[in-house]
């Protein structure tokens, strides 16, 4: 490939000066100075607007502690009752446990008594029948 440039006749350049002179214009600088000042209008506009949704974010989240805080202190106190009816309990138990372990204990006293009794008037009866009569 062959490239061809075209020649100007009169080369164009824009002096740097011209530039300075530009942006340095009094109107520029105005126009440069509203539009900042916009944009910190529409950037205050936008905090402002953050800020009120957020103060009712916090009002709203503040409340909700509050209720929370209002349910942690009803469970503590449902809790200590919970607490105090399980011991309750326990000692209940314990009461029974100990009552079933003496009423076991009595009847096996009451068992050994009626063998002993039922031995015993075997005995009376083989003395008083005797030993052929009993057997029949």
């Amino acid at each position: 490939m062959k490239f061809s440039f075209i020649k100007c006749k009169t080369p164009t350049r824009i002096a740097p000066a011209a530039t300075v002179k530009l942006r340095n214009k009094p109107e520029n600088l105005l126009n440069m100075t509203i539009d900042r000042l916009d944009r910190i209008e529409e950037i205050l506009a936008q905090t402002t607007a953050l800020a009120q949704a957020n103060a009712a974010e916090n009002a709203s989240l503040r409340s909700s502690v509050g209720e929370l805080s209002s349910s942690v202190g009803e469970l503590s106190s449902s809790v200590g009752e919970l607490s105090s009816t399980v011991n309750s309990l326990v000692q209940i138990v314990e009461v029974h446990q100990q009552n079933f372990e003496v009423s076991q204990r009595n009847f096996e006293v009451i068992m050994s008594e009626i063998r002993g009794l039922r031995t015993e008037s075997q005995r009376i009866l083989e003395h008083l029948f005797g030993r052929e009569e009993n057997r029949e």
